[in-house]
């Protein structure tokens, strides 16, 4: 579920035509149960589309990219139900704020149709056709590659603990609900400058990214702070990889999938080292973008998933020695869904969960003079972290970590 925060309005009934132009392209549908298989069923219902106008909220108020409350933006979205007989596959909400005059525009698109870019592609034609813009080639491909028993390997069911860690949606939201009253949302936010900062410190920096750095830096940092207060780390790191554009016959550009796989690294050789686990990091990612390897990995995982959704389970289940990157920073949703109006638009998602790093792009700011100003290579990274201690101590590392601009940051 995401937000776009618009600062001035469409004119006449242009949301209306923008609307029909891109349901062209992207065509709607629905998705539909038989025999416990989920099918997507490609019709001519339109997408549930409201428009409100809300007299409440003076503006929007300044939020970091992931929304901690959810009732703040609860009642800007239209939420896609998850598994009913018939239902769409997209919804749209349109609210505007009548004093300030900006539109929120929310939007609940179906995990089963795509990922992040997928979706992403979506309201960037969307963003498009409103500026009377082309849309960015390629074209969406909805086409999926059918696995069958064959294609599978099963000397790697061992090693796909992400998908053998399944759990019962009951249990996992007992266990969700849990961690929201004995942990609290951190958003960490990184300038562009301090990024760069960071990946100077590495020896080996030609071997990492920034993004590689970056999680590295935040894994060190709870490290070195966890140790201390219970005698415990993290040894190892879920990270979810998108091979779309790597095998082309399966996940080429504009592929509308969920074209990502979930690896789970090897122990950090060292844990309280900055290259150490940037290195891993980076390995792990190398190894599942290898062709011969996604050919095997992939139809395998996709059998496991297939027993998991029927099972009514879900894959939310990591150990407390081990946590989670799920990072969009390869898109920047301000800026790619703008609507031509440059640094302006802000973004918004919801969910954090606990030693779960959700990573993004920074929203635009306004500067003392009330211009709109963006850093495009800034960061923020939203996780939840134990009450207490082990935030403060964490907060206060970050902190001094900033002001000695990582002095003391090996």
């Amino acid at each position: 579920m995401t937000s776009h925060i618009i600062p001035c309005p469409p004119t006449g009934n242009g949301h209306r035509i923008v609307l029909a132009g891109t349901d062209l392209i992207f065509e709607t549908g629905r998705v539909l149960i038989n025999e416990d298989q989920y099918l997507i069923e490609f019709s001519d219902q339109p997408i549930p589309f409201t428009y409100i106008e809300n007299d409440q909220l003076e503006y929007w108020p300044n939020l970091p990219v992931v929304v901690d409350d959810v009732t703040i933006c609860k009642p800007f979205i239209d939420v896609v139900q998850y598994k009913p007989m018939d239902e769409s596959l997209l919804r749209i909400k349109v609210t505007r704020l009548l004093h300030s005059n900006e539109y929120v525009l929310g939007t609940s698109f179906s995990h089963l149709v795509g990922d992040a870019a997928s979706n992403i592609h979506f309201l960037n034609d969307l963003s498009r056709f409103y500026q009377g813009l082309e849309p960015i080639l390629p074209r969406p491909i909805f086409d999926r590659y059918l696995w069958t028993k064959d294609d599978t390997d099963v000397s790697l069911l061992s090693n796909l603990k992400p998908y053998r860690n399944a759990d019962k949606r009951e249990i996992i939201s007992t266990n969700f609900a849990r961690d929201q009253t004995t942990t609290d949302q951190l958003n960490i936010s990184f300038s562009s400058i301090q990024l760069e900062k960071l990946h100077s410190l590495t020896d080996g920096k030609d071997e990492v990214t920034v993004h590689d750095v970056l999680n590295a830096y935040m894994i060190v940092t709870m490290n070195k702070n966890s140790i201390e207060i219970s005698n415990e780390y993290f040894q190892r790191a879920y990270i979810l990889v998108n091979y779309r554009n790597l095998l082309h016959s399966i996940a080429p550009t504009g592929h509308v999938a969920n074209s990502f796989v979930i690896m789970l690294t090897s122990d950090f050789p060292n844990p309280f080292s900055l290259i150490s686990i940037a290195k891993t990091i980076r390995q792990t990612i190398n190894k599942c973008r290898n062709e011969d390897f996604l050919m095997k990995w992939i139809p395998t995982a996709d059998l496991m998933m297939k027993q998991i959704i029927k099972d009514d389970k879900l894959i939310c289940v990591w150990d407390t020695n081990e946590v989670v990157i799920n990072s969009n920073f390869k898109y920047d949703w301000s800026n790619q869904v703008d609507f031509g109006m440059i640094n302006q638009c802000r973004f918004h998602t919801i969910i954090s969960l606990k030693s779960y790093f959700r990573i993004f792009h920074l929203n635009p700011i306004k500067d003392q003079e009330d211009h709109w100003i963006k850093d495009n290579d800034g960061a923020e990274v939203s996780f939840r972290i134990q009450k207490g201690e082990m935030k403060n101590k964490f907060l206060e590392t970050y902190q001094q970590d900033i002001e000695t601009n990582f002095i003391n940051v090996e």
